[in-house]
């Protein structure tokens, strides 16, 4: 896969974010680009941030133990400076207001992600990059958002301008194969091994019930079923975690 970097030079981008939640892409943007963005950085005396967004009371430690791990590695070898953002609000608040939503305005990445990583990025040097491993294939709200490997973007609610770097914008393999031969992603790797996702949000409206089902077999998921029981008012993302309750491993490792 080769990815475009002549407009990396172009732009000449005083400061390069990559955003970093710990998943099986944003890993592999990682990997495909860190050598080309060390280089640039070095010659133009650019930074280079690895910033990870912690989703309070959503994000699954583990996730934050194993993004750390990667982050802190490519400060070694790389120099690239590992920044842990998070807002001071909780998931479980606005799941008791909202419910969940989708789309691209919904409160879980407005609220958590998107104003998060806009008031770090406003006080950086500009031009600013964000490198990320999104691709039209992950969703349909995707397709229709990105339409090439670099993007020109302005956010809506603080008209803060940016390029958008896409990496992985055609590639359609498993990232896990390729990430698999090199050791410092091994902690991402293990995590879909074991949960089969990277637990960056442990509850999200697009995740499907055969993945809560994987990661039930390894951890009860019943605890979350009872708030969401409590809490919130559509069936549909209730249902999904049904079926958590009074049923034995046994019997959901035959419905997976």
């Amino acid at each position: 896969m080769k990815v475009k970097v002549d407009q990396l030079y172009e732009i000449k981008p005083r400061s390069i974010v990559y955003l970093f939640s710990g998943g099986k892409d944003s890993s592999l943007a990682l990997l495909k680009t860190r050598d080309v963005v060390k280089m640039y950085a070095d010659e133009n005396r650019a930074r280079v941030y690895m910033v990870h967004i912690t989703v309070t009371g959503n994000t699954h430690p583990l996730n934050v133990y194993a993004s750390a791990t990667v982050m802190y590695w490519h400060k070694k070898h790389y120099g690239f400076e590992p920044v842990f953002l998070a807002q001071n609000k909780v998931f479980q608040e606005y799941v008791a207001k909202y419910g969940l939503q989708i789309g691209s305005q919904r409160w879980c990445y407005t609220e958590f992600k998107n104003k998060v990583i806009s008031g770090f990025e406003r006080k950086l040097p500009r031009p600013v990059v964000e490198i990320d491993g999104m691709k039209p294939s992950d969703s349909k709200h995707r397709s229709m958002m990105l339409n090439s490997e670099w993007q020109f973007i302005e956010r809506r609610h603080n008209g803060f301008r940016y390029w958008a770097w896409h990496p992985l914008f055609s590639f359609e393999d498993d990232p896990l194969e390729e990430l698999k031969k090199h050791p410092e992603f091994q902690p991402v790797v293990l995590l879909y091994e074991l949960y089969g996702d990277s637990l960056n949000c442990v509850i999200c409206p697009y995740k499907s019930k055969q993945k809560y089902i994987r990661y039930h077999q390894v951890e009860n998921l019943s605890i979350v079923y009872d708030y969401m029981k409590l809490v919130m008012r559509s069936r549909r993302h209730i249902n999904k975690l049904s079926f958590s309750k009074n049923k034995t491993l046994e019997v959901i490792s035959r419905e997976g």
